[in-house]
């Protein structure tokens, strides 16, 4: 089966580049999908998570997110980035029977994700919870301090079961750029004080956009397209892997070879 790949240039240029073709219900990046290194890295840890990660095992990934977390743009649901996602997972971490889980409510702020967090926990039972989280909440312009308290909650709510979680920031919108700077600001805060992850999704697509990378957002300006979930999905299976399973540096300065 075909599959996809980052590989790195090294430690000079600290570029990785996805490469190759999906699975064959999932079609090929339309051209690579290059990632800075620095876009890779996830601060804090997922110690729990990667306990249990075992051979055979199943691995439970829930993500919980808005739009885009609901396969909105991709022209089928398993073109969405959480499929991509899972796809990517499974080819990383061979053995281990890696299931995303996505519960996605379209037009979500923070209020709402938290709201039905521990549900969604108790029903999916996960081994790491992904919070997709700030593209609603800076579209709507919601209040910092109710933002930042609300992201605070949800994740000691998290914690509270148990469970660990990392955060993914949103999605690259150009025409409103200037908008999400400060929730991208609240969410590095709440990761800073908390030490959870976050998968920096906005930095990533707006350096990919800026360097000429394909068109990832459809015509309504605000949503991932196919190219856009694919390549979201292939960069976070990497950060996550990173973290996860992390490799030695000699082996992860030339890519992971599934």
């Amino acid at each position: 089966m075909a599959f996809a790949r980052l590989v790195c240039a090294g430690v000079v240029l600290g570029v990785c580049t996805l490469v190759g073709a999906f699975a064959a219900t999932s079609e090929p990046l339309k051209a690579p999908c290059t990632v800075s290194e620095r876009y890779l890295a996830m601060n804090g840890k997922l110690d729990r998570a990667a306990a249990r990660l075992k051979d055979k095992d199943p691995f439970r990934i829930l993500v919980v997110g808005s739009s885009s977390t609901a396969g909105v743009g991709a022209t089928s649901p398993d073109k969405a980035y959480t499929a991509r996602l899972q796809d990517e997972m499974t080819r990383r971490l061979p053995g281990v029977d890696v299931e995303v889980i996505a519960r996605g409510v379209g037009g979500e702020t923070a209020e709402g994700a938290e709201a039905r967090m521990p549900k969604e926990i108790a029903t999916v039972k996960p081994d790491l919870v992904l919070w997709q989280i700030g593209t609603n909440d800076a579209a709507r312009r919601i209040d910092l301090v109710k933002f930042k308290a609300l992201a605070t909650e949800g994740l000691s709510e998290i914690a509270a079961a148990g469970v660990d979680v990392a955060l993914l920031d949103p999605q690259y919108v150009p025409k409103d750029e200037a908008a999400f700077a400060p929730y991208l600001d609240v969410i590095n805060a709440v990761s800073a004080s908390t030490g959870v992850p976050v998968a920096h999704r906005f930095d990533a697509m707006r350096a990919l956009a800026k360097a000429g990378a394909a068109g990832m957002i459809t015509r309504d300006n605000l949503h991932m397209n196919d190219y856009g979930h694919a390549c979201v999905g292939a960069f976070l299976a990497e950060a996550l892997d990173r973290k996860l399973a992390p490799l030695p540096p000699a082996i992860a300065e030339t890519g992971r070879q599934s």
